[in-house]
């Protein structure tokens, strides 16, 4: 059955999820460029892809 993520209890756990993601992606400048590589935004040296420039 799907869950309907527009429930206060879903709104509030994606709120928890997000906030605990953006506290670990901005610990550190190396932890915030390995985001953004691993999402394909930034290459390893910092430039940004070919996509979004």
């Amino acid at each position: 059955m799907p869950t309907d993520l527009n429930t206060p209890e879903a709104v509030e756990h994606f709120r928890k999820a997000a906030q605990a993601f953006t506290k670990s992606a901005t610990v550190s400048r190396e932890a915030a460029l390995a985001v953004l590589v691993k999402e394909g935004i930034a290459t390893k040296s910092g430039k940004l892809t070919k996509r979004y420039r």
